[in-house]
């Protein structure tokens, strides 16, 4: 894997989907947040209350990366 294959998207909005064996009765499917940090080992991402949570990969399925707005998006505000 490319060791910097996530630093184009740091600030960008994810979604991280834990894998099976993570989830349990009551527990998230998924967190979403900005994009903060990341290494080796996991994921860090900024809550929208600007709590920071810490993924490991272990408990990572999948990582979805939300487009960037667009142009009309960014001067309107609207997206």
């Amino acid at each position: 894997m490319d060791d910097d294959i996530l630093e184009e998207y740091l600030d960008r909005l994810v979604r991280i989907h834990f894998a099976p064996d993570m989830i349990g009765p009551g527990l998230p499917a998924y967190a979403e947040g900005k994009l903060y940090d990341y290494s080796p080992n996991g994921i860090l991402i900024e809550e929208k209350d600007g709590s920071l949570d810490y993924i490991p990969f272990s408990a990572v399925r999948l990582v979805q990366i939300k487009p960037k707005a667009s142009l009309w998006e960014r001067l309107t505000g609207i997206g």
